[in-house]
């Protein structure tokens, strides 16, 4: 995987662009009503990103109600794709998108209920201990699959499962950056532009050399239980996802990853401010 070092400024885009997707996310949860379905929710969602300027994706929206959260019965990649389920009170919902501004990518996820769920809200408190463990385990120069390890072990001690190893890739994280070649007219596969496909071809091409005899230190542009090696400089979508029956819950946001540190990009971000409106609740 080829080191990629950012500027103050570019990492402002980055920001900006994931801040977007939060806030479109947040919108498409205030228009919710029973019964749309998960086709029209992820539609509505590429639809208000669009309105705000954006015009590529690295993966356009996905929206999973109920015990699609949990990826039931999911067994190949069409599984994934929002379907006409129909949303109803009560259930767990899922936003996933990853839009793009000025060929900087980000990748959000965003889980809540639609109305009162107490085992929802429970899952979501509990996936603020990910999000500390993951940064203090990559500051401290564990490999990846040390961290995707640990992360799983954690997960079942609380009592869940990890979802995440659904994934294609079976991921807890990838890499995400500058899209190549954006002057190509968007198309998708599967929801996921060409440009996706060429920048993590290029990355994982790029992996490959080595076993052909060229001289190459780069590695795979995924993060799972066979990565082992440390996080290279660059930025990574980070995805924990966990659950147990017919509630699956994540978030997804970037990890900035440099010579010397790393930090998650924005601490103003809705699954961080619901951790410490309680914590502010619990010490009043």
């Amino acid at each position: 995987m080829s080191q990629e070092i950012y500027t103050s400024q570019e990492l402002e885009l980055y920001k900006k662009v994931q801040k977007l997707a939060y806030d479109s996310a947040i919108e498409v949860k205030s228009r919710l009503s029973a019964g749309i379905t998960e086709r029209e929710a992820a539609d509505l969602l590429d639809e208000i990103l669009q309105k705000k300027g954006v015009r590529n994706f690295f993966h356009t929206s996905f929206a999973w109600f109920g015990d699609r959260t949990s990826f039931t019965g999911f067994k190949n990649y069409f599984d994934f794709q929002p379907t006409r389920r129909k949303l109803e009170k009560g259930m767990c919902v899922i936003l996933d998108t990853a839009p793009t501004l000025e060929g900087r990518a980000c990748d959000i996820g965003y889980a809540f209920s639609f109305g009162e769920n107490s085992e929802v809200d429970k899952a979501i408190s509990d996936l603020e201990i990910f999000r500390k463990l993951i940064l203090e385990r990559i500051l401290s120069e564990k490999t990846l699959s040390e961290i995707y390890i640990e992360t799983d072990n954690l997960i079942q001690e609380l009592g869940y499962k990890n979802f995440h190893k659904m994934y294609p890739g079976e991921v807890l994280g990838h890499k995400i950056g500058r899209l190549p070649f954006l002057q190509i007219p968007p198309f998708k596969v599967l929801g996921f532009h060409a440009q996706t496909f060429l920048y993590l071809l290029g990355e994982t091409v790029e992996a490959m050399l080595p076993k052909f005899g060229f001289d190459n230190n780069t590695l795979v542009p995924y993060w799972n239980e066979s990565t082992h090696h440390r996080a290279e400089p660059g930025l990574w979508a980070v995805e924990p996802h966990i659950g147990k029956q017919d509630v699956g819950v994540k978030w997804e946001e970037i990890l900035v990853v440099t010579d010397s540190s790393a930090y998650w990009l924005d601490n103003d971000l809705p699954h961080v401010q619901s951790w410490e409106k309680n914590l502010n609740l619990i010490s009043v």
